[in-house]
């Protein structure tokens, strides 16, 4: 039998990919979702008024700030497996970056390397920035949530000679810091990330060369 040329193979006879890549895709896009979720219940929260009704008054698109608290709780521990999930299965890479950032190669062979490009750095700082930011966020919210919740909470030592507003304030600033990280993060790494959504989407990673048919 003669074998079909691959130029005129159509692209949606394309080899579809690996399961990896959808496990991959489905893991980044839902933690970006989840995140997001939790950033914007976040600041749903921190922008609504404080007193000792202010959990029962609307605080934004009608919901109060306990039911904000609430979406922020589930969201953040649905965004913080994930997150442990992707760092698993992209170990290879965080690693790759971490090495890039402290010795200046991303392999960890003595041979000396070509000098990777700025963007590649900026990823690299961006990633391990990440890693070491989003503990801090986490371990700053979990303090102050599992802190009592009575009348004088806000006044109580709890960890590190912290009260638990402090601790409030150091995760609101962590976080802040970790949106903006996040968000050079996501541009920088755009491209995979559209890849991500073509695959989902289409079964294909890349996007039909120009006069493929």
């Amino acid at each position: 039998m003669t074998a079909i040329p691959q130029s005129v193979i159509p692209a949606f006879a394309a080899p579809r990919a690996k399961s990896i890549f959808y496990v991959r895709s489905i893991v980044a896009i839902t933690m970006i979702a989840t995140w997001a979720v939790s950033a914007l219940s976040g600041i749903a929260m921190w922008l609504a008024p404080d007193g000792r009704r202010a959990f029962e008054l609307p605080a934004a698109l009608g919901l109060t700030k306990h039911a904000w608290d609430d979406i922020h709780v589930v969201a953040s521990f649905l965004a913080i497996g994930l997150t442990l999930v992707h760092v698993t299965v992209m170990r290879r890479g965080v690693l790759s970056y971490a090495r890039l950032v402290t010795i200046g190669r991303r392999n960890a062979s003595t041979r000396p390397a070509r000098r990777p490009r700025a963007v590649v750095y900026v990823r690299a700082l961006a990633v391990v920035t990440m890693v070491v930011v989003v503990p801090l966020a986490i371990v700053s919210g979990v303090v102050p949530w599992l802190a009592p919740d009575v009348r004088r909470a806000g006044q109580q030592i709890l960890l590190l000679a912290l009260t638990k507003r402090d601790w409030v304030d150091v995760h609101t600033a962590v976080t802040m810091g970790a949106i903006l990280v996040a968000t050079t993060h996501l541009v920088v790494v755009r491209a995979g990330l559209m890849a991500d959504v073509r695959l989902l989407a289409t079964g294909r990673r890349s996007a039909p060369r120009p006069g493929r048919h």
